[in-house]
């Protein structure tokens, strides 16, 4: 298993997506402060609530997350289908071990960003608002729906960047249905029970494609 995530790393899509996570994580740091710096100035009162800043930039997160990651997907579904000796098995193990590093690096990405800026907060606050441990409980069980939904939307761009044998087709997939999912994620923000049945579909939506890829990659080995 060691030797297969090592042999993975070095890739070069797997690389670039590490990268890529790690710029994230400074450029979402940045944006953070500037919102909360705007919002000071401009005397935007909807900004200057560390929830609203929070779902702003987490919104913004989940957007180049579903677009790395539906990319990522596409990258080794498009692998895995040209190589001879592929078979459902390794398909599978790909993806098991794509699903866990993108979520890894989503966590690795955001969390630090976060952190970083409430710890600020403490000792040089810039937003007259209050961070309470409801309310970031209740912006953590939210984070894990939108790492859900990134996993879905990848899942799905993928499958259909596939069919039509195009990246951009996975692009654009991803860019609608992260519109759409990050719209839903946020009119049912604090509502635990309707995040659960989203973060269930999500989850539902990730083993179906998987399942049909293994299927037909199965079937082309009997062929």
């Amino acid at each position: 298993m060691i030797h297969f995530m090592k042999v993975e790393l070095r890739k070069g899509h797997m690389k670039q997506y590490i990268q890529a996570s790690f710029i994230a994580s400074i450029v979402l740091l940045v944006f953070i402060y500037f919102i909360a710096f705007a919002a000071k100035i401009e005397r935007e009162p909807g900004f200057q609530q560390y929830t609203n800043i929070y779902l702003l930039t987490s919104t913004v997160w989940m957007i180049f997350f579903s677009i790395i990651t539906a990319m990522l997907y596409w990258r080794v579904g498009k692998t895995v289908y040209q190589e001879r000796t592929s078979n459902s098995v390794r398909f599978l193990s790909h993806m098991i071990w794509m699903v866990c590093l993108s979520t890894f690096a989503m966590m690795c990405s955001i969390i630090p960003s976060f952190v970083v800026f409430s710890v600020t907060e403490m000792f040089f606050p810039i937003v007259h608002d209050t961070l309470t441990a409801g309310a970031l409980l209740q912006l953590m069980k939210t984070y894990f729906v939108f790492i859900g939904c990134v996993h879905a939307i990848g899942m799905i761009a993928m499958r259909i960047g596939l069919r039509k044998k195009s990246v951009l087709m996975t692009v654009l997939t991803a860019i609608v249905l992260c519109a759409v999912l990050g719209n839903v994620s946020l009119a049912i923000y604090g509502n635990d029970q309707m995040s659960l049945i989203l973060s269930g579909v999500m989850i539902a939506a990730v083993l179906i494609v998987i399942l049909e890829l293994w299927s037909r990659i199965g079937r082309m080995q009997t062929r």
